[in-house]
């Protein structure tokens, strides 16, 4: 799930408030980070995958990464955001959907798989004790976009800074 990071950065940097049940949660998960190595190893070996990043620089800029490689676009219908980042956003006026394409420091996998073969790596990834989670679809347009209720929204180019100077 994505927005972890970014709502610690702001917790510890900014000082925005949260419960200290999950404060301590979103704390200990990025303290305690958990690569996707056995998700990303039974993948490979399914031959399911066709493209893949993780999202250490953000799901909006991985999503941008692949595309741009790949000279396709996505449409994004599902966006999985952490239940304490959306608890967390709620108490402080913040969007979830921003803290989670666009924060970073994350580990999660961002994978294309062609729709044949879906049950193939959804069946390799259970045998490791993952889950796989379908957040959209390839498109021929090169364009990301997030596509929710109804509305499509551009998903802009952007997500962690590194060493960012005020």
């Amino acid at each position: 799930f994505f927005g972890i990071a970014s709502a610690v950065l702001k917790i510890l940097l900014e000082g925005l408030k949260a419960p200290k049940v999950v404060r301590d949660l979103l704390v200990e998960a990025v303290l305690m980070p958990k690569a996707r190595l056995k998700e990303g190893l039974a993948l490979g070996a399914s031959g399911a995958v066709t493209s893949a990043i993780d999202s250490s620089d953000g799901l909006a800029w991985s999503l941008h990464e692949i595309a741009k490689a790949s000279g396709v676009g996505f449409v994004i219908d599902k966006v999985p955001v952490a239940v304490e980042v959306v608890k967390f956003a709620e108490l402080n006026a913040l969007d979830p959907l921003e803290l989670a394409l666009y924060g970073g420091e994350e580990y999660e996998l961002v994978l294309t798989i062609k729709p044949s073969f879906w049950s193939r790596a959804e069946k390799a990834v259970e045998k490791v004790g993952g889950n796989l989670i379908k957040i959209g679809r390839v498109t021929a347009e090169r364009q990301v976009l997030l596509e929710l209720k109804g509305e499509k929204r551009v998903i802009e180019p952007r997500g962690w800074e590194h060493f960012r100077r005020q």
